[in-house]
């Protein structure tokens, strides 16, 4: 049995300067801690430079799933929307049964530091409709179509 959390907020959230006089930042350490629990480490540095420098309109689902449990994973939509101000995503992880309780407080408490945190669900089956394979190419329109694809990731 498995239980999701999915949020929305800036990708700002994710990292974490420890000096404000340097330019230097590392992975926000209670999104590091789930990453910890879940046994899936995701290239957050990577992902936030990618981000920053990719288009507006453009952005696919990364998904980095755990290879010895296929159904624990972390998930990125790292789609830009033009109309974004912000720079939000949409990011969330699936658990094991037994990771719940720890993994709810951490989830809990990297949301409620965010300074732009937008959205916040919790449940069984919350990852469904992102993680259908089938879906993808998900087609976006705004100006001209944009086809999000799905990139799945065994760590």
């Amino acid at each position: 049995m498995t239980y999701d959390f999915w949020i929305m907020a800036s990708i700002m959230e994710l990292i974490e300067y420890p000096d404000e006089a340097s330019d230097d930042y590392q992975t926000h350490p209670t999104l590091q801690a789930i990453m910890d629990v879940l046994d899936i480490q995701v290239p957050i540095a990577e992902i936030y430079e990618r981000y920053l420098n990719q288009s507006i309109h453009t952005g696919h689902v990364l998904v980095f799933a755990n290879k010895q449990l296929p159904h624990v994973c972390v998930v990125l939509d790292t789609y830009r929307d033009p109309l974004d101000q912000h720079d939000l995503i949409q990011f969330g992880w699936r658990v094991n049964t037994k990771d719940v309780r720890l993994v709810r407080q951490l989830t809990r408490e990297l949301f409620d530091h965010c300074d732009e945190g937008i959205r916040y669900e919790e449940g069984q089956s919350i990852l469904y409709q992102v993680l259908q394979e089938q879906r993808y190419p998900r087609q976006i329109y705004y100006e001209t179509l944009y086809e999000q694809q799905m990139k799945k990731f065994w760590v």
